[in-house]
């Protein structure tokens, strides 16, 4: 299991494909005042 992130922290960058299978890295949100993350499980 990873590294738990403690509250009042900033998130560690990671990098996902998204639903057009294009790279995002948190990273490039940067200086945004917000930023929405949903991670779905598969639907099998």
């Amino acid at each position: 299991m990873g590294k738990k992130v403690e509250i009042n922290t900033p998130a560690p960058d990671f990098e996902l494909a998204d639903f057009n299978g294009r790279s995002v890295r948190l990273s490039d949100y940067r200086g945004e005042r917000h930023v929405v993350l949903v991670f779905n499980r598969g639907f099998t």
